[in-house]
């Protein structure tokens, strides 16, 4: 059975201006499909016709998170250098405000925009002023956290660099003392385990000495993109070592308190093969089990990454639909031992919970 309701805890959208490599340098052309304006009223035409088909099927809202605008190296004058951070808060607002519609600006339950969390806290904290200011009172109270993508720093040593320096362990601490949440993009695939391991140490850090109730709250995008061995859809063998590295690493990041796990970003990461949901959620059942045995379900989200979902996703532009089944699979399969309350928490409560809605 469907969800009767959910919480897309994880949405991109970007207007007609901003679909070019000026705006967004992976936006490459000629062949990067995401490179067209997506809006809400995009999204709408898939989950509508999900809903309309599922009378018990209703999306109660949506979580935006920052799509990786440009910015120029940080040098002198913050407005300046980002520039295209601050645009897209001045996009969010037009959305909030209502200027593509009164839908629009109720359904987007929170956002969650870019900050330089790789500079010195004087930069950052000048950064959330000009955020603040940039959004307006109405959209600043959506403004749940914050999110800078660490995936892309593939050298251990600068990624080690970064996320231990004194600076950022004190921009986190910042973040938490103004109830601000971190989005954590991390890429076991791409990259290896030891981003998922330098980071479950920086969290720790984090934490470290802060009372409970300021401590930043961490939100793990993606299941940290899990490296797929022996996953063919031809035959579902037993999972490699990548795996028990990857389980290794969720339970130091499920210890870290005040964190949580979305299940979304997978079809990005999933070798090409199956068009079968039944094929996709039976071979990432163990991944979904380790999260779900680690983080339970009232740390444990659903979340879309609509638009990116139907990049590598088997129902191309209807791969929304797609991950919904693939997770509804998951969460109903006797082995993961949930009850109908635990679904709940994944589907919305856990969302509502983590960003304060």
């Amino acid at each position: 059975m469907a969800p009767h309701s959910l919480i897309d805890s994880h949405i991109h959208l970007w207007p007609e201006e901003t679909t070019n490599e000026e705006c967004h340098a992976w936006m490459t052309p000629p062949d990067m499909p995401l490179a067209k304006p997506h809006l809400l009223q995009d999204y709408y035409a898939v989950t509508d016709e999900a809903c309309s088909s599922d009378a018990e099927l209703n999306v109660r809202g949506v979580i935006y998170v920052e799509t990786d605008v440009r910015y120029v190296e940080p040098n002198g004058d913050v407005a300046s250098w980002a520039k295209g951070p601050l645009d897209e808060i001045g996009f969010l607002r037009s959305l909030v405000e209502g200027r593509y519609g009164a839908r629009d600006a109720a359904i987007l339950l929170g956002v969650v925009p870019w900050a330089p969390v790789h500079q010195p806290t004087a930069v950052l904290e000048e950064y959330l002023d000009l955020a603040q200011e940039r959004a307006g009172p109405d959209t600043w109270r959506r403004v749940k956290g914050f999110r800078f993508l660490l995936q892309f720093y593939l050298d251990p040593a600068k990624f080690k660099e970064l996320v231990l320096s004194a600076d950022f362990i004190a921009n986190l601490k910042l973040l938490g003392r103004r109830d601000l949440s971190f989005d954590i993009g991390v890429d076991q695939h791409r990259a290896g385990v030891w981003q998922l391991e330098m980071m479950s140490e920086a969290m720790h850090k984090a934490h470290d000495g802060v009372n409970e109730g300021e401590k930043v709250i961490f939100i793990v995008n993606h299941m940290c993109k899990p490296k797929y061995e022996n996953v063919s859809f031809q035959s579902i063998d037993t999972p490699g070592g990548a795996f028990d590295e990857w389980c290794n690493a969720m339970t130091a990041l499920a210890s870290c308190s005040r964190t949580y796990m979305k299940l979304s970003g997978q079809f990005s990461e999933l070798p090409p093969g199956s068009e079968s949901i039944e094929k996709i959620a039976a071979s990432i059942k163990p991944w979904i089990k380790h999260v779900l045995s680690c983080f339970g379900p009232r740390r444990t989200m659903f979340g879309s990454d609509w638009p990116v979902c139907n990049v590598n996703g088997p129902l191309a532009g209807n791969s929304w639909v797609a991950w919904r089944d693939v997770v509804e699979l998951a969460l109903a399969d006797p082995d993961m031992n949930l009850s109908e309350l635990d679904r709940e928490w994944v589907w919305s409560n856990t969302a509502t919970e983590a960003y304060r809605i």
